[in-house]
Order: C-alpha cells, then sequence, then structure tokens
C-alpha cells in the first residue's frame, strides 16, 4: 500500500522536510496558506526528487474551510494510500482541522520537536476515540547546509574571506570534522545582509559575524540576518571578535542571545593561538549541541 503524509506548513520549514524525508512516503502533500505558499514551493523543489508533491491551499482560521480543501485532494489525488498527518506547522486552527480528518480516516499522526538541539518525532494513533502515544523517536536524518539555506532563502551564492582573521576563522571550523561550514553567504533576492559564515552540526545550524573588534555594528548584523523569516527560529547565533569585547557590548549580545567568542591572540600576534582555536570550535560545537572532541595540545 502507497503511503501519502499530509504536513502542515508554517514559517519554520524543517519540521517537514525532516519528518518526510524519516517516514519516506510515496507522496508529500504540503498544506499552505496563502502566507506560506513560498516555504511549501521551496520544500517541494526540495522534496520532489524523493517523492510525488501536491501542494493544497487552505483558509489558515477556517476549521471547516481547511478540511474541505485537505479532503477534496485526497479524493482526487490518492484514494486507496494510507495517510499519516504531521500536526506540527500551520495555524493551530489547521491542526485541528487535520486532527479531525485522521480521526475521520483512522490515521496516525505526528509531532516533530525541534527545541533543545532535538530533533524527535512523536507518533500517536486514535483508539476508540482516545488519543495513544505509540512511539518518540530520535531521528537520525540530517539535512546539508544548502538543504537548510534552500528552505529559507531559495536561492544563495558563497564566498571566500576577506582578511587574514577570518581566513584563521575559517580554516579552525573546517578542520573539525564535526561541522559543515559556508563562508560569506550572500541571499539572493532579498535585503539581507550578507552572513559572515554558516555552519551546521547535525541539524542544528548556526551564524556568525567575524570582526576583528567585536562592537555593536557586528550584534546588529546578526540580528539582521538571522531573523525567522530569514533563517528560521532555532538558529544559533555567534560573535567572534578578535580582541576583548567590551562589557556593555556582551550584556547587549547576551540579551539577543548571542555567544560571543573572543581570540585576544590575534591582536597580540595576527596569528591564533592554539587556545584560541581550541576554544573557537569548543564553543561553537558545545552551542550546537555537539560533543567537543578532547585537545590535543
Amino acid at each position: 500500500m502507497k503511503t501519502a503524509l499530509i504536513s502542515l506548513i508554517g514559517e519554520q520549514p524543517a519540521p517537514n522536510l525532516l519528518p518526510t524525508r524519516h517516514l519516506k512516503p510515496d507522496v508529500a502533500v504540503l498544506v499552505h496558506t496563502d502566507r506560506t505558499a513560498q516555504v511549501a514551493k521551496n520544500l517541494r523543489a526540495l522534496l520532489e526528487n524523493e517523492c510525488g508533491v501536491h501542494l493544497c491551499e487552505v483558509p489558515p482560521y477556517n476549521i471547516l474551510g481547511c478540511q474541505q480543501n485537505i479532503q477534496a485532494l485526497l479524493s482526487a489525488n490518492l484514494s486507496g494510500h494510507d495517510l499519516v498527518f504531521n500536526l506540527t506547522g500551520g495555524t493551530k486552527l489547521m491542526a485541528l482541522a487535520a486532527l479531525g480528518l485522521a480521526r475521520r480516516y483512522s490515521a496516525p499522526f505526528v509531532y516533530f520537536q525541534t527545541e533543545g538541539n532535538r530533533s524527535r518525532l512523536y507518533h500517536y494513533i486514535l483508539e476508540n476515540d482516545e488519543i495513544r502515544q505509540q512511539k518518540v523517536e530520535d531521528l537520525n536524518v540530517t539535512i546539508t547546509l544548502d538543504d537548510y539555506l534552500r528552505m529559507y532563502l531559495r536561492a544563495y551564492e558563497t564566498g571566500e574571506p576577506r582578511n587574514e582573521f577570518e581566513t584563521q576563522v575559517q580554516e579552525a571550523l573546517r578542520a573539525e570534522s564535526q561541522l559543515e561550514v559556508l563562508w560569506s553567504v550572500r541571499p539572493q533576492g532579498l535585503d539581507a545582509q550578507e552572513i559572515d559564515f554558516v555552519v551546521r552540526l547535525g541539524n542544528q545550524v548556526g551564524v556568525g559575524e567575524v570582526k576583528t573588534k567585536g562592537a555593536k555594528s557586528g550584534i546588529d548584523q546578526i540580528n539582521a540576518v538571522a531573523e525567522p523569516r530569514y533563517l528560521g527560529t532555532y538558529v544559533k547565533k555567534f560573535l567572534v571578535s578578535g580582541r576583548q569585547v567590551d562589557r556593555n557590548n556582551k550584556n547587549l549580545a547576551k540579551a539577543y542571545r548571542i555567544e560571543v567568542i573572543e581570540l585576544p591572540s590575534f591582536a597580540e600576534s595576527d596569528k591564533l593561538s592554539q587556545a584560541d582555536k581550541q576554544g573557537l570550535v569548543e564553543t561553537v560545537v558545545s552551542r550546537l549541541g555537539g560533543i567537543p572532541a578532547p585537545s590535543l595540545a
């Protein structure tokens, strides 16, 4: 029997991409609103080589209208498929509509947790009008940085470091096998500024600004590029400075949940010390939920 996964599309696409790749349905139905149509199109571009994809637009705050649109698509295209509903995205009323359809079709449903550096999928079924949890599993399926950036930005370009400090920071990060790193990322067709680096460990992603002297301008740049509408809700933020950062800017960075990484050896000798390289990598890996490798120094 072929399977179809019906996913509710919100502004954050990762909770739809990762469960789809894990569950491997024959068909993915991306249920979106007029506001999330582009998110659904971005996801379709990532998934259409892996399974069939249908887009289904629904009214975000009309339960009956939402159910009618989904049911019409299922009846016209997916009769005979086993259904699974992913209730993670969309509005609360869309989730209620999908839950009602899961009940009508006696179909299981799932919910994806991404907070706290976790990629965890909860499986539920309805039995005698009662919700029962079948299982909880941590997903080992991962996305690449290209997947992640295409989910949010559609198109982007990368470049190379612009100065010696950036070059040494890049080399230190890329020397860590746990990390995938892209440098000088420039979104296409958006007003967002250039991102000095984007880094991934597992399914956790971070962005960073690299400044020889960390100041408020660097904090402002990170906040501009790391808005949820650009790169998602859970992206981690880093300010890498070649000098000590003053207390006021440290407090400001902390308020914005930006991790400040000071590498003062560069200001002293124009070369990163082994200790600073290790501290940089350990901080990034730890912030992304990994376990830093033991120092070889």
